[in-house]
């Protein structure tokens, strides 16, 4: 007997799952805040040097002789606006240390806290990359852990570590100690997603994996916009990330048992029969089913260690390339999306507007998720992959061949490169679950992580090369080149609609045997199986 079919007899997605997904619906929405954050926490704020001797001095004009105080000391650009980081003294130009800061949008950022400007501008981006070079570490050494002490730990821990982190950072006396707390923010949140996402998808069968991985999604958008509301009434950064912090003590509670259980597939892999006997029948008791099954006639393969499993993984060429293959649409869709994100802001001057439109627009992406266990996994992905890659591409055209009365054309297309990329970034992490067996899926999801991150961190520099005309095209060919030619290579992926997830690395070599919809298959018949799906027993 498999665990698909097991998992259909007591309820693929029932009152037991529902109440699950609520308690993992936590720490997805605190996630949502750790990246996007930065944009309040380190938001830009207009500033000029402080008028030596002036202790009530401010940025905007208080009187007329507080102008000609202004006037008098502070030099101006050629564009009229005043210097920045010098003042005139003796008849001379030389350096500031003290700054004035425009409170009208932010009345308080970790710019104006520690004054990152002018010589100290370079800190503000070591301070975001701090919280990039987290995820990066974590990716690499901390959420293929999954695999080896379990999905359940790895949440925990990460809660506990990611709440120690924001609480702390309100708190930062240096931009050094900010940093840290941002670096291991990054490293905590990411392994606390993925392992969310794989206990979610691993708890439902194979026809609700869908519907279950793509609220998950929407929750995460749930969370953006609760960003987004806490940062429009709360400018000052401690005060936002405090009450973004304090909430986060919450899942804590997750290290009781009877709150978030472990994996039962995951325990099934290794063999630890009793305990994952325990937690479905408790399931299955909540569903209003009994079960009576014996878990050990389960099919779990053989007890293998990890390296041993990684081992047989390396040797099969099958995985390897499907490995490569979603490695690359993992680089290029984080790559395109940031990408894309960065030249939305370009579409208004507003922060909250910008930051409206880009989560809206991601939402919508992942609504058109739900079709897929219509139009299927493969055909979803590459509709998505092709149409955002043509809709960069072909957002160069209002560029060379119309003049600027058309730009609202090329904001047109670029939205659904937008929208694309949001719908594959949505769908890649339920077909990269699917694709690929129970005792390797954390260490995998890791592996393409490095490959997101990665995207993530080089998409910025890309906008060095737009000079001039053809330069502001640049990006949008680069972005639309690159996504075009990784779904010309996801042709290849397997199409997994339906089909039982992969146990063992070498179920691999025999996924026709596994296919529900194709003609590999037998009719099962249950009265708890609410999918009516067939299975292969």
């Amino acid at each position: 007997m498999e665990y698909d079919t097991l998992i259909r007899r007591f309820g693929s997605f029932g009152t037991y799952q529902k109440r699950l997904y609520c308690v993992l619906f936590l720490p997805i929405i605190f996630n949502s805040f750790s990246s996007p954050v930065t944009n309040f926490l380190v938001g830009e704020q207009l500033h000029r040097c402080k008028i030596p001797g002036l202790h009530n001095d401010t940025y905007s004009i208080q009187n007329e002789n507080h102008q000609l105080l202004i006037n008098w000391t502070i030099p101006r650009k050629s564009s009229g606006n005043y210097e920045e980081c010098t003042l005139i003294s003796n008849d001379s130009l030389k350096p500031c240390t003290e700054w004035v800061y425009d409170i009208s949008v932010f009345t308080s950022t970790i710019n104006s806290q520690f004054n990152l400007v002018c010589d100290q501008k370079l800190m503000r981006s070591h301070a975001v990359m701090a919280y990039f070079i987290g995820t990066v570490v974590s990716t690499v050494l901390f959420v293929p852990l999954g695999d080896i002490v379990g999905r359940r730990y790895m949440v925990c821990i990460s809660t506990t570590l990611t709440f120690i982190a924001n609480i702390a950072m309100p708190f930062s006396t240096s931009v050094y100690m900010f940093s840290a707390c941002r670096f291991f923010d990054g490293f905590c949140g990411n392994c606390l997603y993925m392992a969310s996402f794989i206990i979610a998808m691993e708890f439902v069968g194979p026809k609700k994996r869908l519907h279950a991985g793509t609220c998950i999604l929407l929750v995460y958008c749930l969370g953006e916009f609760i960003l987004l509301l806490l940062g429009y009434f709360l400018r000052d950064w401690k005060w936002l990330q405090l009450v973004l912090a304090v909430p986060m003590a919450v899942p804590l509670l997750y290290w009781w048992p009877k709150v978030l259980p472990e994996s039962p597939r995951w325990l099934i892999s290794r063999r630890r029969y009793k305990e994952a006997l325990e937690i479905l029948r408790y399931a299955a008791k909540t569903n209003h089913i009994e079960l009576r099954e014996d878990l050990s006639c389960i099919n779990a393969g053989e007890d293998e260690g990890i390296l041993k499993i990684l081992k047989g993984f390396l040797k099969s060429r099958k995985l390897v390339l499907r490995s490569f293959i979603m490695f690359s649409n993992w680089f290029v869709i984080s790559f395109i999306y940031y990408g894309l994100t960065l030249n939305m802001g370009k579409l208004a001057g507003n922060l909250y507007i910008n930051f409206a439109v880009a989560v809206l627009v991601e939402a919508l992406g992942y609504l058109l998720c739900f079709l897929m266990n219509k139009t299927g996994r493969k055909p979803m992905h590459l509709v998505v992959m092709f149409g955002s890659g043509f809709g960069c591409l072909l957002s160069i055209l209002p560029a060379f061949f119309l003049d600027s009365s058309y730009t609202w054309l090329l904001v047109a297309f670029a939205m659904v490169g937008k929208f694309g990329i949001s719908a594959a970034f949505g769908e890649i992490y339920i077909y990269t679950g699917e694709l690929f067996p129970t005792v390797v899926r954390s260490f995998i999801l890791g592996f393409c992580g490095i490959g997101a991150r990665l995207g993530a961190t080089i998409s910025p520099y890309i906008y060095y090369f737009a000079d001039g005309k053809f330069g502001e095209a640049l990006p949008l060919i680069i972005f639309g080149g690159s996504t075009i030619m990784v779904a010309l290579l996801s042709i290849q992926l397997p199409e997994t609609r339906g089909r039982k997830l992969l146990e063992n690395v070498n179920d691999a070599d025999h996924e026709g045997d596994l296919e529900i919809d194709g003609c590999k298959k037998t009719k099962i018949s249950t009265d708890t199986d609410d999918d009516s799906e067939t299975s292969q027993l």
